[in-house]
């Protein structure tokens, strides 16, 4: 048994859901009055983080809640077609394997992340923790940390978005960035990761 306990953000993390949720965004610019994203420009905007793309996009900031309820029942109405990262699925059931202590933190619903894993092999998450807290994630980390009495030393939070960075942080854990999702590798080290990983078959060092 691994005394690590490795904490997945889900998207951009686990599923490959950018480009996916870009097609929702644009989807809803026009009822909710932001602008959407041109194609050409999605790249260059994982340099930004999640706070500067709302700027960007001139998203009002009241309608952010309504945003993200719409969006997720928009994402469980194609959950089949959303693809797991590549190279994951037997990186995941390595770790498992090998006895880490596995869960998931993330603001999408627990009903498209259970869909999800059951799609793609992967029920063998030791827990769920869904939150509507997109700026505070460490508040979720806190609760979840003192709920299961974890040792802080052995706890990693893995996720591809600054915001993940600073969770971990505040939280006092590691934090593990991975560039396979929203964010780019320059946004990603400009807040100083613990570990940044280029590739899921890095995450077994936490074995």
């Amino acid at each position: 048994m691994s005394d690590s306990v490795l904490i997945f953000d889900f998207d951009g993390t686990i599923a490959d859901t950018h480009h996916y949720i870009v097609h929702i965004a644009n989807r809803l610019a026009p009822e909710y009055g932001y602008r959407q994203m041109e194609w050409e420009d999605v790249e260059g905007l994982r340099d930004k983080t999640a706070k500067e793309m709302i700027e960007y996009l001139g998203v009002p900031l009241l309608k952010v809640p309504a945003i993200l309820a719409r969006a997720k029942h928009e994402f469980h109405k194609g959950i089949e077609n959303v693809k797991l990262i590549e190279g994951l699925h037997d990186v995941l059931h390595e770790l498992h394997d090998r006895g880490v202590l596995m869960g998931i933190v993330s603001s999408n619903a627990a009903k498209n992340i259970e869909s999800f894993l059951a799609n793609h092999d992967l029920k063998i998450f030791d827990f769920l923790h869904s939150t509507t807290k997109i700026w505070s994630k460490h508040h979720s980390l806190e609760k979840l940390i003192k709920q299961r009495k974890f040792p802080r030393e052995h706890v990693y939070y893995v996720g591809d978005e600054t915001r993940d960075i600073s969770a971990a942080k505040k939280s006092g854990v590691h934090g593990v960035s991975v560039t396979w999702g929203y964010n780019s590798a320059k946004a990603l080290a400009a807040d100083s990761p613990d570990h940044l990983l280029e590739a899921p078959a890095e995450l077994l060092q936490f074995a």
